[in-house]
């Protein structure tokens, strides 16, 4: 017991000094997942989306507000403008952690009053949208035989991707439903599906010595990449397809080069909705738990914790990665990027199919 407290604080002491985890792939990772997406839809395909993501409620304070000004002046027919804002908006439910979290410091810090309450009603407003859990669903990977820890009841846990995202496409389908609330699907659909094919969304490591209370999908899981300073598991996963803007082109048709999608063929056959958004999401998540349990956590990682600690060592982390380890990763990571593109059009695809007359 006093090894598993030790081992929790100095796992909450290393945390606290290394760089916040970067976002479920990072922003260019989601970027260039839609952007692969919208290169596979028809014309027609792009404008549906297009002009159904135009009506989403907070358009004017998260999309046109952060339009760079060259995109702003075009048209809204444009198709550069299009593609703007389809690929800004796989990036928005992460955007809305970031808003809510500045409007939240700035209104602590103003008196009561009129500008107060504005900025509280700002607030529940991101807050409404913002929906922290729905972004993974991590099972555990145990690593040795009493890491097992127990699973929550069913009704108490949190809904996941698991659950959202099949919610998410049942929505964008209901013509029923207003299309301010089928434009805030799309949305989420066009970031979950991200978010369901990286691996670290979809797994959490158990080890009883180091992480007694499970790694968080990476999160608690401390590595050092050759030449640079320690980070969390997590945050290499997410950066692996890049994070620079200016290189998302070229990231994305590197991408598709070497995953074109007729050797994909047999795993997006596998995967479609005839057998119900739920069947064909955890087809996605098992994928991703399976490159996680055999990719992410490969041997080397796990011998590492399971290895006597060093003489005067009082930590396992931070974990050395070699560039081996990253090059294999970056094959696993853009492959899982392609598969996710490819079923993000066909999800579009499928539902501008259904909104015709």
């Amino acid at each position: 017991m006093r090894y598993a407290i030790a081992a929790r604080w100095a796992i909450a002491a290393a945390i606290a000094v290394v760089p916040a985890t970067a976002r479920a792939w990072n922003e260019s990772g989601h970027r260039i997942v839609a952007r692969i997406a919208w290169d596979e839809l028809t014309r027609a395909q792009q404008v549906y989306a297009s002009e159904l993501l135009v009506r989403h409620p907070r358009f004017a304070e998260d999309f046109a507000a952060r339009m760079p000004p060259e995109i702003a002046a075009r048209p809204v027919d444009d198709v550069a403008r299009q593609q703007w804002v389809f690929m800004h908006a796989a990036t928005w439910p992460d955007l809305l952690k970031g808003e809510g979290k500045r409007l939240a410091d700035q209104s602590a810090a103003l008196p009561a009053g009129p500008e107060k309450a504005e900025l509280e009603r700002r607030l529940a407003d991101v807050k409404r949208h913002d929906n922290p859990t729905w972004h993974y669903d991590n099972k555990p990977i145990h690593i040795d035989p009493y890491a097992l820890p127990a699973a929550p009841p069913l009704a108490m846990r949190a809904v996941g991707v698991q659950q959202a995202l099949p919610n998410a496409l049942r929505e964008l389908d209901d013509r029923t439903l207003p299309v301010e609330l089928r434009a805030v699907a799309l949305a989420w659909v066009l970031h979950l599906v991200g978010d369901s094919h990286q691996p670290l969304h979809s797994a959490a490591l158990f080890s009883s010595r180091h992480l007694p209370q499970g790694d968080l999908g990476g999160n608690a899981f401390l590595v050092q990449p050759p030449g640079a300073a320690p980070t969390r598991l997590h945050a290499v996963w997410d950066e692996l397809l890049g994070d620079d803007p200016k290189t998302e082109r070229a990231a994305k048709n590197r991408i598709v080069a070497a995953n074109p999608r007729r050797i994909l063929k047999a795993e997006l056959a596998a995967s479609t909705d005839a057998t119900g958004a739920e069947a064909m999401v955890n087809l996605w998540l098992d994928e991703s738990f399976r490159a996680a349990d055999a990719s992410v956590y490969d041997a080397r990682l796990r011998d590492a914790l399971l290895a006597p600690l060093a003489a005067g060592a009082t930590s396992a982390f931070p974990i050395a990665l070699d560039r081996r380890y990253l090059q294999a990763s970056r094959a696993v990571a853009m492959r899982r990027a392609a598969l996710a593109g490819y079923r993000l059009a066909d999800c579009i695809g499928r539902a501008e199919s259904r909104s015709r007359p």
